[in-house]
């Protein structure tokens, strides 16, 4: 097992949130052995070319995991991004186990099955072991670390991966053996750990189900990132267990009036909450075990200034961590904000169990329709040439930015691919050094393209009308389901009525099975 140890960067401001980065050692060289910053000041070099979410450069991973165009080294060096688009869901619960990777045993030593191969191996393991792989635990879970993801040569690894990831994960991320949940894991002295979603989304629901890390300076997120700075977040400090901090940011610019402490009613150390995100173009709503506790709408962050919207509109991943907002080598402002310097030594869970931790139970990502969805469907007819296509190639969607476009690294400068397999082929390569065609894509071009709620609740009233397709279109639906509660394939299935217009039955139907 690779041995590694972690870095906290901490921006120069007080409050910023910050989560636990992988530091290169001799064998993972996709950072400097002396980090190199990036900001608005100054870009990437060449041979590190990619601007993590978190102002460090890389390269290989650093280049695929929300890597931010701003401050990166050209426009080619992070690859479009993988994006969640309706119908789909992404999910993790903690008793769900995927089929798709099944683990054999011989004479008490675990490893993978031959047919099951990561970049080429015969075993994604090294060696077998005599207790199941942390690794092989993590990818029955739909999970893959982050130094893995995408980074292949080959585009069929690349898309194998897209169909059997849904999270990546890093830092001291383990699995409960006993109850299947997430532990993320902060050991005496490290930085914590961290899991995320393998794919954007622009506009939908995110929720979370966990228990926080308690203890002062112990600090659990749940937040929304995008690559340019948007920022929407729960932030949970160990020493308050019945308050959650909300925030929001617009392309990293730091305003801290506008966090709010929202209340939580029995103790987050010892109980699950939950935790969610209803985002979409006009408001955001912040939820606290279903229950509405903060609002806020897209018309109130104008700026008369800039003239434009300081609202968070670019696509954005998830991302649920645990890391040491009190650590002795923060900022002092972040160390007071914390609740004060960890306790390394002497803190309960410390002396229990030799580590701080946080328990996730579920995740569930809903994107919502938004005004491409038309636009990825007309996108993959083009190429195919025909109207029938294969649902599953909605899993092959990708965006990046167009730099010339105003306002830069907004919803309008959007870029949208669907026949583009994003991966970078090494550890030390980029976006710019791996060459993928990229044969289609498209910008929104038609504000009139976006299905309004408004349109899909005209359509199911009229139950009559529901009725009397339903049997039609429910034949063209058939589906091969691998995978308890989730979709891994789908027959051919034509969206399109015979007027050129989305069917919104058949979608209504398809969403119903996905869920």
């Amino acid at each position: 097992m690779v041995r590694c140890y972690f870095i906290l960067l901490t921006l120069i401001l007080p409050f910023s949130w910050s989560i636990p980065l992988i530091k290169a050692n001799e064998q993972e060289t996709f950072k400097p052995s002396t980090p190199i910053f990036c900001s608005k000041d100054s870009n990437c070099p060449e041979e590190w070319p990619c601007c993590s979410p978190y102002g460090e450069c890389g390269s290989g991973p650093t280049c695929v995991g929300g890597c931010d165009p701003r401050y990166s080294f050209d426009e080619d060096s992070c690859i479009p991004l993988p994006v969640l688009v309706y119908p789909f869901n992404a999910v993790f619960h903690h008793d769900f186990l995927s089929n798709k990777f099944k683990i054999t045993s011989k004479n008490g030593r675990y490893s993978t099955e031959n047919d099951n191969k990561i970049n080429n191996k015969e075993s994604m393991f090294e060696t077998p072991s005599k207790n199941i792989p942390l690794e092989a635990s993590m990818h029955k879970k739909r999970f893959i670390h982050h130094s893995k993801f995408l980074i292949t040569k080959s585009d069929r690894e690349a898309q194998d991966m897209l169909y059997d990831y849904d999270f990546i994960y890093s830092g001291n991320t383990k699995i409960d053996d006993d109850s299947g949940e997430i532990l993320l894991t902060m050991p005496k002295y490290s930085t914590g750990s961290l899991i995320a979603s393998a794919r954007e989304f622009l506009y939908g629901k995110a929720t979370v189900s966990l228990k926080t890390g308690r203890s002062q300076g112990v600090v659990t997120a749940i937040v929304l990132m995008s690559q340019v700075g948007d920022e929407i977040d729960f932030e949970f400090l160990g020493n308050q267990p019945f308050d959650a901090q909300t925030n929001w940011y617009y392309q990293t610019e730091l305003d801290y009036t506008r966090m709010q402490r929202q209340p939580i009613y029995t103790d987050s150390y010892e109980n699950y909450h939950k935790y969610g995100f209803d985002w979409n173009e006009e408001r955001i709503i912040w939820l606290i075990d279903g229950r509405p506790v903060r609002t806020l709408f897209k018309k109130d962050t104008w700026d008369p200034i800039t003239k434009h919207y300081k609202y968070p509109q670019t696509p954005s991943r998830l991302e649920i961590a645990i890391w040491p907002g009190g650590d002795k080598d923060n900022h002092p402002g972040t160390i007071e904000w914390a609740g004060g310097p960890i306790d390394w030594e002497n803190s309960p869970d410390i002396l229990q169990y030799g580590q701080f931790y946080s328990r996730v139970k579920e995740i569930r990502i809903e994107p919502k329709q938004n005004d491409y969805f038309n636009e990825i469907y007309k996108c993959i007819t083009r190429r195919t040439y025909q109207r029938q296509f294969d649902i599953t190639e909605l899993l092959m969607t990708t965006c990046s930015y167009d730099h010339d476009a105003e306002p830069k690294f907004s919803e309008d400068s959007l870029e949208w691919h669907c026949d583009y397999t994003p991966r970078v082929k090494s550890l030390r390569d980029s976006g710019s050094t791996t060459r993928s065609k990229r044969s289609k894509f498209f910008k929104k071009r038609y504000p009139s393209a976006r299905l309004k709620d408004a349109s899909i609740q005209k359509s199911t009233n009229s139950s009559e009308s529901m009725n009397k397709n339903h049997n039609k279109n429910i034949t063209s639906l058939e589906a091969i389901i691998h995978d308890k509660k989730r979709l891994l394939d789908f027959s051919k299935i034509d969206l399109i009525d015979d007027n050129n217009k989305l069917n919104l039955t058949k979608v209504q139907i398809l969403n119903k099975i996905l869920q």
